[in-house]
């Protein structure tokens, strides 16, 4: 259940639908997982700089159970910072924090999200 979220200081106008569908596409590639249960929110509008610039930039965090790693995360790097830059305009100006998930630590809908896999295995 990877996710991929995205602050920036672009305005919500100028952010394309596409972005989405593209970024969860290309993430599921990039992961070899399914993208039906990604989560790619885009929070637009928000005050921010970086590095006291005003210009277009992004904080964005990466949380996914597995599939977190040093040469994982770099691709990860690349394909989020050219989306952004293709989508947005937003180069180089980009903050990427990858996060590993606890698969205990998380829920989905009204089961823990542990108990989920053990079921989705179970099926295969």
């Amino acid at each position: 259940m990877p996710i991929f979220l995205v602050n920036t200081n672009v305005p919500k106008a100028a952010v394309p639908a596409a972005l989405l569908s593209e970024a969860t596409e290309e993430l599921a590639k990039a992961m070899g997982k399914n993208g039906r249960f990604f989560v790619v929110p885009i929070v637009p509008d928000q005050l921010m700089t970086f590095g006291r610039k005003t210009a277009p930039c992004a904080y964005c965090s990466l949380h996914s159970i597995g599939a977190i790693s040093e040469e994982q995360n770099l691709q990860y790097s690349t394909l989020f910072c050219g989306l952004l830059n293709k989508h947005l305009g937003i180069s180089p100006l980009i903050y990427i924090n990858f996060c590993e998930m606890v698969v205990q630590n998380l829920a989905l809908d009204n089961t823990m999200f542990k108990v989920f896999i053990e079921a989705y295995h179970a099926k295969k």
